[in-house]
């Protein structure tokens, strides 16, 4: 049996700034490669850099030239080998230096040769399958299984035979963050691809949702019937940043939906008042005797049912006699509001004519233009006033009945922390928050939903150890978005992927004092050691930054030694330490004389430091890994360590970024991107406070510490934020 696909992908068509994403398909330009079938893809990568959207687009192209060139009959062992290819290749880049990827990408290749799947999935991406009602997670659980190493990125393919009018829809995480499930399910099922998308795609504008990707896929055979398969007149590629009608379209649709029905109405009444005009004049209507319809004398005959006959049981099991029967009785009740209607449509009538007399005497036809445009512009707001309406979210009286049960919520929460149960209290104080965090678009509800909101979240403030910054004004801003952070004797450094901007933190004006030599990589990573900054990039080269003169020159490292491909970098005393978070290592890197000796492996103990993202030092080594831990290190020997205690329901440290402390801070601060805050642990791993910041802060990407100012300077995007601590 042939099969065909229907399917369509909702996607951006500019560029998003803090991350790369794209879903794209695939067909070989090689008609003799066309039983190979369709390639389906989903990319993305959380990172705002270029390279990120270079490598996105290399997978999928690696992919695709590979399985096209496979030379084998099996199509699981071409897709396997594409695969293979694509591993090969990403571990070059990451020997090249190239690593922000690493962690950070979520990926689908799929191909469907007739009936037949195979794909293949790497970290926070999602297939479903849904069948006769039924939902299937096709990569339930593998994000878990993968190892992070460029070698096994895509390392699992799930293989299997589709049916007719299965729907299988690829997205990454950020649609279930937006939509549950189950609503998914009943768009997909119930429309074709296109439809559904078109629907999805309006939902994600309406809430202004622009980092989703998606495709749904439909499978039908070539045999169904044509009225089987539901064709449509729309675009199978929906854009979330760009409307899906062009101009000509909006006024295309426009014209029919208000100008053409108003058009047909007046000019109705304007043919009825023309002839009642000429009637009036003396021009004798021609009295046509009707013509005999000959269909209607040869095949239809009088209808010779008698009402007064029928039954009950007869009309309860007779529809069509039933509904013949009752339009005939209808009518009678229908006369008194037949004979409202009768004389608005008189007055309405009359005014016209009034308005149409207008027209001939040329003294008053300039009211005639004028009372015309007036009746036109009030059908046109009216119409917009209506649609208007019908775009708004919650109605009046449910906003206020979420808000009640905010407030109820609200009062249970105080209970249960007069009763000592302090868990509860903080379960209904968030079911509190989201509640009333649901009403607020109401304009009538906003005021006092936000006072709900202010209340739960300083109850469960006292209940969680939370300092929480609701708005923040920057302390400075530069003109690009920055990387790392540096306090220096008072004054702030922030290095951007290739420049370096200074500023006294007290007078907040940024000026570039300097850059990393070109083709020589972007910053990735940085350490204050000494009276100089460490710079470390992306092409394994690591520059020294002199504050004072502001000069950038290459650090200086023994002949025979190197500097290793690293993703993050601190120091202690004169010695430079570089974390491989891909490999599972520490190289450390002593000086001798403003020259760096060779790199030496730190420890024995790689498996612990694999998927680690950042390391800090006070004499002993932290290091903070993907999954929100931390490891310690005391003279290259693991430790029994680990965050702890952090409170419910925020006890899981979403997106680690980076983790802080020195020789004289007595805490250790790892900062949570993913839930915008970040956290206080003791020495011991228990945990002491934590800091939120305001829901709008959503590209933190350094931060630093100062027991000694009390201060943590945070940054966020382009700007530098102050917090006092």
């Amino acid at each position: 049996m042939n099969y065909e696909i229907q399917f369509a992908r909702v996607t951006n068509f500019g560029k998003l700034s803090e991350r790369f994403l794209s879903c794209q398909h695939l067909k070989s330009e090689d008609l003799t490669k066309s039983s190979m079938g369709e390639i389906f893809s989903l990319m993305e990568i959380l990172s705002p850099w270029y390279n990120s959207a270079q490598i996105g687009q290399l997978i999928l192209n690696n992919f695709a030239n590979n399985y096209w060139q496979g030379g084998s009959t099996s199509d699981l062992v071409n897709f396997e080998n594409a695969l293979k290819k694509v591993n090969e290749n990403l571990a070059q880049i990451t020997q090249n230096g190239e690593t922000d990827w690493i962690g950070n990408l979520g990926g689908i290749l799929a191909t469907i040769v007739g009936d037949n799947i195979l794909l293949s999935s790497t970290g926070k991406a999602e297939v479903y399958l849904f069948r006769t009602g039924k939902i299937n997670h096709l990569t339930a659980g593998l994000a878990d299984k993968i190892e992070v190493h460029p070698l096994k990125t895509f390392s699992n393919i799930i293989s299997g035979q589709l049916k007719p009018h299965d729907k299988i829809l690829i997205a990454n995480k950020s649609l279930f963050e937006e939509l549950n499930l189950e609503s998914l399910h009943q768009i997909i099922n119930l429309n074709s691809p296109s439809v559904a998308a078109l629907q999805i795609t309006k939902i994600l504008r309406k809430s202004k949702v622009k980092n989703v990707n998606l495709i749904i896929i439909n499978l039908f055979s070539k045999d169904e019937s044509a009225g089987a398969v539901i064709k449509d007149n729309l675009e199978n590629v929906f854009y979330l940043d760009k409307s899906t009608e062009s101009v000509f379209g909006k006024v295309k649709s426009f014209w029919q939906m208000v100008i053409t029905p108003v058009g047909k109405i007046l000019g109705s009444i304007f043919k009825n008042v023309l002839n009642k005009i000429k009637s009036r004049r003396g021009r004798t209507k021609i009295q046509e005797k009707p013509k005999t319809d000959v269909f209607q004398k040869e095949f239809m005959t009088e209808d010779s049912r008698d009402d007064q006959l029928l039954k009950d049981e007869e009309i309860k099991y007779s529809p069509d006699l039933y509904v013949h029967y009752y339009q005939e009785k209808k009518l009678k009740k229908e006369s008194k509001f037949a004979k409202i209607l009768q004389v608005l449509k008189n007055s309405l009538m009359r005014a016209f004519k009034w308005l149409l007399a207008l027209y001939p005497d040329p003294r008053r036809r300039k009211y005639f233009y004028l009372i015309l445009a007036l009746v036109l512009i009030l059908i046109i707001g009216l119409v917009v006033v209506i649609r208007g309406h019908g775009k708004k979210g919650l109605g009046n009286l449910e906003a206020q009945k979420i808000l009640n049960e905010s407030i109820a919520s609200q009062k249970e929460a105080k209970n249960f922390l007069i009763a000592g149960s302090s868990e509860k209290a903080k379960e209904k104080f968030l079911e509190s928050i989201e509640k009333a965090q649901s009403s607020s678009g109401n304009a009538l509800v906003a005021k006092d939903a936000e006072a709900v909101v202010a209340t739960s979240f300083q109850e469960l403030d006292k209940l969680t150890s939370t300092t929480r910054f609701s708005k923040l004004d920057p302390a400075l801003t530069i003109a690009e978005s920055g990387k790392g952070i540096f306090i220096v004797s008072g004054e702030a450094f922030i290095v951007t992927e290739s420049d370096i901007y200074k500023a006294n933190i007290l007078s907040g004006k940024p000026q570039k004092v300097a850059s990393i030599p070109k083709n020589k990589g972007n910053f990735v990573a940085g350490v204050n050691l000494g009276n100089l900054l460490y710079l470390y990039t992306s092409d394994q080269n690591l520059f020294e930054f002199d504050p004072s003169s502001g000069k950038v020159e290459p650090a200086q490292i023994a002949a025979d030694g190197r500097w290793e491909t690293a993703n993050a970098l601190s120091g202690y005393v004169s010695t430079l330490y570089l974390l491989d978070g891909v490999v599972g290592q520490i190289y450390k890197h002593s000086s001798n004389k403003d020259i760096f000796d060779k790199g030496e492996e730190y420890t024995a103990s790689k498996n612990s430091l694999k998927n680690s993202l950042s390391l800090t030092i006070d004499g002993s080594i932290y290091v903070l890994k993907n999954d929100g831990q931390a490891v310690k290190f005391q003279r290259s020997k693991l430790q029994d360590f680990s965050l702890k205690n952090i409170p419910t329901p925020w006890d899981k440290i979403t997106e680690p970024r980076k983790i802080f402390t020195d020789s004289n801070t007595p805490s250790l601060y790892v900062l949570d991107a993913g839930q915008k805050r970040i956290l206080e642990f003791d020495k011991e791993g228990v945990f002491v406070h934590q800091y939120a910041f305001p829901a709008s802060f959503n590209k933190i990407s350094d931060f630093t510490v100062s027991i000694k100012s009390k201060k943590i300077w945070l940054l966020n995007d382009k700007s530098l934020y102050e917090i006092t601590i």
